[in-house]
């Protein structure tokens, strides 16, 4: 409480030059601690469950079929770790990753080819500055840059706990979607169906590394090497 007054305290313009300072993922949490609403979410608590929605990870579908289209936002696991610690301790943890090539690439037509609303009007207006992925990856693509764009901040940033490591309960793959959410389901002891939703409207039927250079291939993986490492996707 005291923390949130003192925050409030500051002038706006210091508020934004600090939170300026910070990456994208650590960023949310500040500006989520200090509002007034912080409490451990009820659609976890009916399944004693704890989701982090990585973006671009399946989580609109997930979040629909468990959670009736309730969205948690994409706050990391160190959060919940601090803010909660005894449902933290108690519940069952779980996120869903992706190939980080196929989630770039994923994130990159997406905010190209829909109509979003304004919050994400500025990160539709930086891919569309570039030519195509090849382009986009070559020229913004690097490590200094994806912490400041949630679309594109590395997977293991959402994943990680207070001491670094990953430590989730399940972990479910987007490329085995369907056999995961139902393993997932029943490790919960819940039914449901997974839905296909926020997807991209259009979409190449090749797989990326057909479609991309080589070279924006090792670029992808030099940005993303701990998320390879630490997912298994090497």
């Amino acid at each position: 409480m005291l923390q949130r007054f003192v925050w409030k305290l500051l002038p706006k313009t210091q508020r934004h030059f600090l939170l300026g300072r910070l990456s994208v993922v650590d960023r949310q949490v500040v500006n989520k601690s200090m509002s007034a609403n912080v409490r451990f979410p009820e659609a976890f608590s009916r399944h004693s469950c704890l989701f982090i929605h990585v973006p671009k990870c399946a989580g609109s579908s997930i979040c629909s079929a468990l959670f009736d289209g309730w969205m948690p936002g994409h706050l990391p696991l160190y959060w919940y770790e601090h803010q909660f610690p005894e449902a933290f301790s108690n519940c069952f943890k779980f996120a869903f990753v992706r190939d980080p090539l196929e989630r770039a690439y994923s994130a990159y037509t997406f905010l190209r080819s829909n109509d979003l609303g304004r919050r994400d009007r500025a990160a539709q207006d930086l891919v569309t500055h570039y030519r195509d992925f090849d382009d986009f990856v070559s020229h913004w693509l690097h490590p200094e840059n994806v912490h400041k764009q949630m679309h594109f901040a590395p997977q293991s940033d959402f994943l990680i706990n207070s001491l670094g490591r990953l430590s989730l309960d399940f972990m479910g793959y987007q490329e085995h979607l369907p056999r995961d959410f139902q393993l997932l389901c029943e490790r919960l002891g819940v039914e449901a169906q997974l839905p296909h939703v926020n997807g991209t409207q259009q979409r190449e039927t090749a797989p990326v590394r057909e479609i991309c250079s080589v070279r924006t291939r090792r670029l992808v993986r030099r940005v993303y090497q701990r998320d390879y490492e630490m997912l298994g996707y090497e």
